[in-house]
């Protein structure tokens, strides 16, 4: 009987051992929201500035984005992730950071897409980039934001310069991560 004991709990050992936590895949019909976001260096010379965020619940994400969880919350937010990079534009280093939320249906990534409080009145059209639609705006030699919604997702992107320079690359990102949630 003791052997039979010890037979099973070695076997047990084993097999808790030999198990592991595997990473969801897209063959697993699971995409993780961090999977969404541009890898570090994966646009030649824009490496990650900072850790990332992860928000599953609207209370994370009212810590993360200043109390700004409203509009999200109001659309059906689901959960967020957050990386800021650095790179270099005109001799200078630039950053720029990129926000993806799942709002849960396609419906409400365009809900929240539309949404004035966004703050992107009046921002010009990108046809044919990234998304269903997306836009971007130039704040004159400042910044520039670029805003798309695909799929379940809006995503938000900004850099700290404003040159045709930063505006391709906010479109590099832009489309990259488009290219991950479809």
């Amino acid at each position: 009987m003791r052997l039979v004991i010890s037979l099973t709990l070695i076997a047990l050992s084993i097999l808790i051992l030999t198990c592991s936590k595997e990473k969801a895949t897209e063959d697993d019909g699971i995409i993780l929201i961090e999977d969404l976001l541009v890898e570090n260096n994966e646009i030649t010379g824009w490496t990650y500035y900072g850790t990332n965020w992860v928000a599953n619940n609207i209370t994370e994400l009212t810590t993360y984005i200043n109390g700004a969880a409203d509009l999200y919350q109001r659309h059906g937010f689901e959960e967020a992730a957050h990386q800021a990079y650095e790179g270099s534009i005109d001799d200078a280093t630039r950053f720029l950071s990129v926000t993806v939320y799942n709002m849960g249906s396609e419906s409400h990534a365009g809900d929240t897409y539309d949404d004035p409080e966004t703050g992107l009145g009046g921002a010009t059209d990108w046809t044919d980039g990234a998304g269903q639609r997306a836009h971007y705006i130039r704040y004159g030699g400042l910044s520039q934001i670029l805003a798309f919604h695909s799929d379940a997702y809006f995503v938000y992107l900004e850099i700290n310069y404003d040159s045709d320079e930063s505006l391709n690359i906010l479109k590099q990102f832009a489309l990259n991560i488009d290219g991950k949630i479809q």
